[in-house]
């Protein structure tokens, strides 16, 4: 990055500092940093100050956030943030380390960010320290026979160790859900869903303990009989939930990386594959026929005289 109309570098002060690495593609550089040690928050508004004064006695990390205005172009902005960096520094009388960090098109995430927190306005997260961490955005209930819908919003969880394998969860609404999450072969699964009698199959709602269990539309159908076959159907959005079963023992846990419901082989996936198998297909009969390609020699006879045309003829 540099300034046009002065060719100079967007980062006059941070090229004067004699000790600096760079690294590119570094990969969550900020939760690295968070599992180190205490950290704080503190952001820079539009006009360089600070929202409050950095105090490196309470935590030995904090972290900066550069609230930009969305007017200004990226050169004004990086070089913004070189002088407050370089002031920080001052302050602090270079008894510090400093990283920066950025990400590309931050207006564009800022925009996004705050059509995420329109949709999910009223999100419900419940934690049991360690055993269990859930999150959805809504439960609904809907029996297709009555063309009813019942809004289900729990105000708490409660999880009780049935044993080292096996809990027992229950969402506070009115009537409450309840259901099991079982141990096996290090994969953990949601079992026995029963809400105001009805229970509901959930055999393909599983996950390794390392991973946590994500459905954007979680749809899970009520267990019928031969004769009478279920109308009710649980529907959760954003669905995501995780069971460690010792796999962490941080009682403030976040989710691992997601196990996606939806499987490998999806519809758009399998017509891809057929496609591709098509022309492979149609490919090798077209190579095929080439190859059989022979010459004209229906007419010729070895053994018999050889035909010779004069070129006066």
């Amino acid at each position: 990055c540099s300034n046009a109309q002065t060719t100079k570098s967007c980062f006059v002060r941070l090229q004067e500092v004699p000790q600096k690495n760079f690294f590119a593609s570094v990969e969550n550089p900020v939760e690295a940093l968070r599992s180190i040690g205490n950290h704080e928050y503190n952001s820079i508004d539009s006009s360089g100050k600070l929202a409050h004064p950095i105090d490196t006695g309470k935590a030995n990390i904090v972290f900066v956030v550069f609230d930009d205005e969305s007017d200004l172009d990226r050169t004004t902005c990086l070089e913004s943030h070189d002088s407050v960096i370089a002031e920080i520094a001052s302050e602090l009388n270079d008894k510090a380390i400093f990283m920066y960090t950025t990400a590309p098109h931050t207006s564009s995430n800022k925009s996004l960010k705050r059509e995420r927190r329109a949709a999910d306005d009223n999100p419900m997260v419940f934690q049991d320290g360690s055993k269990l961490l859930m999150y959805f955005t809504s439960l609904t209930v809907v029996d297709s026979k009555e063309g009813t819908t019942t809004v289900l919003t729990p105000q708490g969880m409660e999880v009780t160790t049935t044993n080292a394998t096996a809990m027992s969860v229950k969402l506070t609404s009115t009537p409450p859900l309840t259901f099991d999450i079982t141990l096996s072969g290090g994969y953990f699964f949601m079992t026995n869903v029963l809400w105001n009698g009805i229970q509901f199959r959930s055999n393909d709602v599983y996950s390794p303990t390392d991973f946590s269990y994500f459905c954007g539309n979680l749809t899970l159908y009520g267990k019928g009989t031969i004769e009478e076959q279920s109308t009710y159907t649980l529907n959760w959005n954003s669905f995501q939930f995780q069971a460690p079963f010792g796999s962490t023992t941080n009682e403030q846990f976040v989710f691992g990386d997601p196990w996606h419901c939806v499987g490998f082989f999806t519809g758009a996936i399998l017509s891809g594959l057929l496609i591709v198998v098509l022309l492979l297909t149609i490919t090798f009969v077209g190579v095929c026929w080439m190859m059989d390609i022979n010459t004209m020699d229906r007419f010729d006879d070895p053994k018999g005289k050889t035909i010779t045309i004069n070129a006066s003829e």
